[in-house]
């Protein structure tokens, strides 16, 4: 899932510049849900209070349609996916809503309104039309829930499964907490518990991604061996006494790079055992040069073996690679990786 800024850290940022339903609705168990933890429903409760107090903090001043924002709220949880291009057109057209300068001008009339003590209302500054055809309350409503619901969505791991009906009562129990002292009486778990709860599932939850993360390691690990093993008995492939395995496709004019400071002008294309490309200079059209002592230690070495004008295929261990940890979303912790690289050029002039 494509990652994007928090939409909460977002308004909060911004309204800081202006003033310096899906699932059948859960019905109430002794107006508490039994709080146990990794529970699908206190997880969805915890959240939903979490994100309708800050909404509600941060959205209030817009005086948003709560029924709409809950029904994008709902939409997103139920199918919604952040590379989605709807989802990526509502959320550019947030962000100009909140830049654009009515929105501007109504955060500062309503600040000035709301920190107004004295006895002369009539003298308070008019609020602003906030809303306009192109950017409706209704429409504006339902693409803050969804914004809402994606950051619902990215709060927890894939493997947690939420109840959508317990994330909108949630939301709808926030919205008439007007003070923490009080919390309690509007809430289905009192405000403790769900503190508590979730002190608990952040435990559970970063027991259960070591746990994760450390057998994807040992799984890629021994699965990169196998590999590399396979590819030692191809046609030409050497071994170096690192553990490197290379093979020379094409010599090239006999000038090598020998100082790991020596600067390369390369194209190159970098693939997984799986066969999915992570990274290609031929994909971008342009070579990329580097200092041999700016890479992975495999590179450092590999480029070594090839001369100017050459190309080398590589195929290097974990442990001249990334390491144990996880480089991007295709490069897992512990991966061997193959790399096809042109020597264009040794210490090229700048």
């Amino acid at each position: 899932m494509k990652k994007i800024i928090s939409i909460i850290a977002i308004v909060a940022i911004t309204m800081s510049s202006l003033t310096a339903c899906g699932d059948d609705k859960p019905k109430k168990r002794g107006n508490k849900i039994p709080v146990a933890a990794g529970q699908i429903d206190t997880l969805s409760y915890m959240l939903g209070v979490n994100f309708g107090t800050m909404a509600k903090q941060q959205f209030g001043i817009f005086n948003p349609d709560i029924e709409q924002v809950k029904m994008g709220i709902n939409d997103f949880l139920l199918t919604g996916d952040v590379e989605e291009q709807s989802f990526l057109d509502g959320h550019q057209q947030f962000m100009a809503f909140m830049n654009d300068s009515k929105t501007q001008s109504f955060g500062r009339a309503k600040f000035e309104r709301d920190r107004y003590q004295g006895d002369r209302p009539d003298t308070l500054p008019a609020l602003p039309e906030l809303y306009t055809k192109e950017n409706s309350r209704t429409e504006i409503s339902y693409i803050i829930g969804t914004l809402i619901g994606a950051d619902i969505k990215m709060s927890v791991t894939e493997d947690d499964e939420l109840s959508r009906a317990w994330v909108i009562e949630a939301f709808s129990d926030a919205q008439n907490i007007e003070n923490f002292q009080e919390a309690d009486k509007h809430l289905n778990i009192p405000a403790q518990e769900i503190n508590e709860f979730y002190v608990r599932y952040m435990q559970e939850r970063r027991m259960r991604e070591h746990e994760k993360a450390m057998k994807e390691l040992e799984e890629n690990k021994a699965a990169g061996v196998e590999w590399l093993k396979e590819v030692e008995q191809q046609e030409g492939v050497q071994k170096t006494e690192s553990g490197i395995l290379y093979r020379i496709e094409r010599q090239g004019n006999g000038t090598f790079p020998t100082k790991d400071d020596d600067v390369v002008l390369v194209n190159y294309e970098g693939k997984v055992r799986t066969g999915d490309i992570f990274d290609s200079s031929y994909e971008r059209n342009e070579p990329i040069s580097f200092p041999l002592n700016g890479v992975i230690k495999g590179w450092t070495e590999g480029m070594k073996l090839i001369d100017e004008g050459g190309e080398i295929t590589l195929w290097i261990p974990s442990d001249l690679a990334y390491g144990d940890r996880r480089r991007s979303d295709v490069i897992g912790p512990g991966e061997a990786l193959m790399f096809k690289v042109e020597l264009l050029e040794v210490n090229p002039e700048k």
